[in-house]
């Protein structure tokens, strides 16, 4: 592909993992307007969380062994397809089954987006770009969480949870024709056995690879996670200078991203990795061992920030290198791990901030 192509290829692949990323995060957003619409506990609806992510972790794995030798195009824009419908039904739900229902559908979608979204935005470019690239596409993550997930809540809100919904579902069929119409890789995915799965999970390097992954998701959710109770209880912050926090946070996200994309092209994954985790190791540390004072908080909040814009892209492109004929299988696995740690993680906040507000 040319240049300018190339371009326009990688940021409609960003814009699928954008609409992936607002479908799967904005839910939390809607709980307590879903919960009084249709008259159920909040801690039923909650279960759209998780019903969402052990859908794809379960799914993104096997979608690679049954119909990975798809060429990658199709399967993306199949995938967008079915999160769309998954979408537009928890739109239409009239019955807490339907939606959950509709939630799974969802989740099938997602489990075929993310990892071919990764796939391709690798194989569209010569190797020397591949973690330029996938910086590129992984900047539909940063802005969903940033962009979308605020704008689904406020959607939520104002309109209505069902408009967030086919909101999302009208973000899906944009990205797929976007695809359609600037993504002209056709190269097909590796067919996939049970035997190959089972050799990348019992190979060291991978196998090592994939746990750097959950060990990292698992301390970003969960600190992330807790990072308003953290500033609220701890470091006194108003609601006002939460949200200061977390905007500042989301900027910096953003910085990252570029800052990911310029080290792609100098260094190699694994010192990028390496980088990452120890500004996030002594970012955690910080956290534990600051002063009481916001001011602290908030220049800590920065290189945590940047170094998970880093991370993210940068474990992809070292997961693709390990095993770069399998990169749809392996992103697969790696999206799973994200995706289970997540729902441990969200789990886990859970209880600990049911403890943390009776222990008040």
């Amino acid at each position: 592909m040319k240049d300018r192509s190339t371009s326009l290829a990688l940021h409609v692949l960003s814009f699928a993992f954008f609409a992936m990323g607002t479908a799967s995060l904005s839910v939390v957003g809607a709980l307590e307007s879903i919960s009084t619409s249709m008259q159920l506990s909040r801690s039923s609806v909650a279960m759209l969380v998780p019903a969402f992510a052990v859908t794809f972790a379960i799914c993104a794995p096997a979608i690679q062994i049954f119909v990975g030798h798809w060429p990658r195009r199709r399967l993306l824009l199949s995938g967008l397809i079915v999160l769309a419908l998954g979408a537009a039904g928890c739109a239409l739900a009239t019955s807490y089954t339907t939606l959950i229902a509709a939630r799974v559908l969802t989740g099938i979608g997602a489990a075929a987006v993310s990892p071919m979204v990764s796939a391709l935005g690798s194989s569209i470019v010569p190797p020397a770009r591949q973690g330029h690239a996938l910086a590129v596409v992984f900047a539909g993550i940063t802005l969903a969480s940033i962009i979308g997930v605020p704008f689904a809540s406020w959607c939520a809100a104002m309109m209505g949870w069902r408009w967030m919904f086919a909101s999302i579902a009208l973000l899906a069929v944009t990205a797929a024709i976007g695809v359609f119409v600037l993504v002209k890789d056709p190269s097909h995915g590796q067919k996939v056995r049970l035997v190959h799965f089972q050799q990348l999970l019992l190979n060291r390097p991978t196998a090592l690879g994939l746990s750097v992954t959950v060990l990292g998701i698992a301390a970003l959710f969960t600190t992330y996670t807790m990072i308003t109770p953290i500033l609220r209880v701890r470091f006194s912050a108003t609601p006002q200078a939460i949200s200061l926090a977390l905007f500042l946070y989301g900027l910096a996200g953003l910085a990252g991203n570029l800052v990911a994309r310029h080290l792609a092209t100098k260094w190699t994954s694994q010192r990028s990795v390496q980088t990452a985790l120890g500004i996030l190791i002594a970012a955690f540390m910080l956290l534990y061992a600051a002063p009481a004072w916001f001011g602290f908080v908030l220049i800590v909040l920065i290189p945590w920030a940047v170094a998970v814009d880093v991370f993210a892209p940068a474990q992809q492109r070292r997961m693709v290198e390990m095993v770069p004929e399998m990169r749809g299988l392996v992103l697969a696995l790696n999206s799973t791990a994200v995706k289970q740690r997540a729902t441990l993680s969200r789990l886990g906040v859970e209880t600990a901030s049911n403890s943390f507000h009776l222990s008040m």
